[in-house]
């Protein structure tokens, strides 16, 4: 039996949930308390990761205790030779596969993850309290006022953590939008992400540009539909859910006003994050410096900054 320690809601963890499920392995999920993260803690640190994180899985038949998504698909498929394969073809092909990997947790995996972040504070800061607190306090921050200064408090904290800030000035949605751009035509016209079979590549990308269904500059480009229609054929095939909570609750928010939108930049920028030889890269920042002080300003103000509510896209915002 392997044991998956997850944050469900994680675009990590899901890829991992995807591949027990194409594979057919047997397993069970451990949730995971995401502030100090004690599931964990009973097994050793691996040597080429600096804390404990998620996705991480313990696995009773070999007794090996794997985190980080990539090295987990690695130690799945080397380890059940028998299940269908995550890397299939010759080594040329399973090479190319590692690489996508690695590719998407870095370039795609990382900023899609700053953009659903920021789109979930920007329409309804409250899901962070659901998605962070729901274990603690007995219920106490489901309460409608203290659901309310939990998810801005959380927001405040996710900001510092991973800068959010600081992806206009960055032009790292431009940056995203190219590189989609230039993956999608890569892609027309083939049914898989490398060579002519299914695999962890197809996978990691599904999961991965998830959190991009809620940003309306990604969900609702004409030229990226493609690329959301393969995430959907996938996460079917893989028998993964249609829905996570954050969608469904920006979904539910739209009901009732419209969705943040940005106003169109004319900007050159490529994405700034580098991989570490077979690992991604990570983009995570002590959040306890004095960079602290700040981030009630940035969260409140320059976190909105060029952003609108308006229902339907236009020439100059979308």
């Amino acid at each position: 039996m392997i044991t998956l320690y997850e944050l469900h809601w994680s675009h990590y963890c899901e890829k991992i949930r995807l591949a027990l499920h194409y594979m057919g392995l047997k397993w069970c999920m451990v949730g995971i308390d995401a502030f100090n993260k004690s599931q964990l803690h009973e097994h050793p640190l691996p040597a080429h990761l600096p804390g404990h994180t998620v996705p991480a899985i313990h696995d009773a038949r070999t007794g090996r205790f794997v985190m980080d998504s990539t090295p987990i698909l690695r130690y799945l498929a080397a380890n059940y030779p028998e299940a269908p394969n995550l890397f299939p073809g010759d080594q040329t092909n399973r090479e190319a596969i590692d690489a996508k990997l690695v590719e998407f947790d870095t370039l795609l995996g990382i900023p899609a993850r700053r953009f659903g972040y920021t789109q979930v504070i920007l329409e309804c800061p409250d899901l962070l309290a659901d998605l962070f607190l729901s274990h603690r306090g007995r219920g106490l921050f489901s309460a409608p006022v203290l659901r309310s200064v939990a998810g801005a408090c959380l927001g405040i904290l996710l900001s510092k953590r991973f800068a959010f800030h600081r992806s206009e000035s960055l032009g790292l949605y431009e940056a995203l939008e190219a590189y989609l751009l230039q993956l999608a035509a890569q892609l027309e016209g083939r049914a898989f992400i490398v060579g002519d079979m299914f695999s962890a590549a197809d996978i990691a990308f599904a999961a991965q540009i998830r959190p991009l269904t809620v940003v309306p500059f990604f969900a609702e480009h004409p030229r990226l539909q493609g690329l959301f229609e393969r995430h959907l054929q996938t996460i079917a095939r893989c028998g993964g859910e249609s829905h996570f909570l954050y969608q469904t609750g920006i979904a539910n928010a739209r009901k009732h006003k419209p969705p943040v939108r940005r106003r169109l930049r004319t900007l050159t920028a490529s994405l700034p994050f580098q991989s570490h030889g077979d690992l991604s890269a990570n983009d995570q920042n002590h959040i306890w410096t004095w960079g602290m002080l700040a981030m009630p300003f940035h969260y409140f103000v320059s976190l909105r900054s060029g952003k609108v509510r308006q229902h339907l896209a236009t020439a100059n915002v979308r």
